[in-house]
């Protein structure tokens, strides 16, 4: 290995500084380091005769909300804590066109505050990064978003929040 800054190797950087190069499968930080992390972790607790603990999947924290409006429920406007606020976001500007804007769906997407009870956190994000069809129009898959793909946990809360009935269908403003 050369030293970066040496004569030769197109330096710029302080001279004596060396220059590491990663190896296959090293320091890298992906799926698949994680499922040899996951697989390493269920050997050793087989190994020792405990088993890890279950992660609830449909757990999401409990989203803070203060609902307060008139007589009429339209007037109604919640704030709600930061996470469920952000996921409420990008629901309505990548979601609520299919889903509508109660996320009770519509005559060609479904109901998510349904869906959302009848699956946990980890088929909601599988169904996001994959896409979905089934008896309505196909849905796209959201990985390939950036914009959706970092908020998963955010849209998570939000429609959690929709479906566990601690949230109507009224627009949401942040928690002060």
């Amino acid at each position: 290995m050369g030293r970066v800054g040496a004569k030769g190797t197109g330096g710029g950087a302080a001279p004596g500084l060396r220059l590491q190069r990663r190896r296959p499968g090293g320091a890298c930080r992906g799926p698949r380091n994680a499922l040899r992390a996951g697989v390493a972790a269920l050997w050793a607790a087989s190994a020792v005769g405990q088993a890890p603990a279950p992660a609830d999947d449909r757990a999401a924290p409990a989203a803070r909300a203060e609902c307060r409006g008139g007589a009429d429920s339209s007037a109604e406007i919640c704030a709600v804590d930061l996470v469920t606020y952000i996921g409420w976001r990008v629901f309505d500007r990548y979601c609520a066109a299919c889903h509508g804007a109660d996320a009770l769906g519509s005559a060609f997407a479904p109901s998510l505050v349904h869906r959302v009870r009848q699956i946990d956190r980890r088929a909601f994000f599988a169904a996001l990064d994959e896409g979905y069809t089934g008896r309505f129009a196909p849905m796209r898959p959201w990985g390939e978003d950036p914009e959706v793909a970092r908020y998963y946990d955010e849209l998570w809360s939000y429609l959690s929040a929709r479906a566990n009935g601690d949230l109507p269908p009224v627009p949401l403003e942040p928690l002060r």
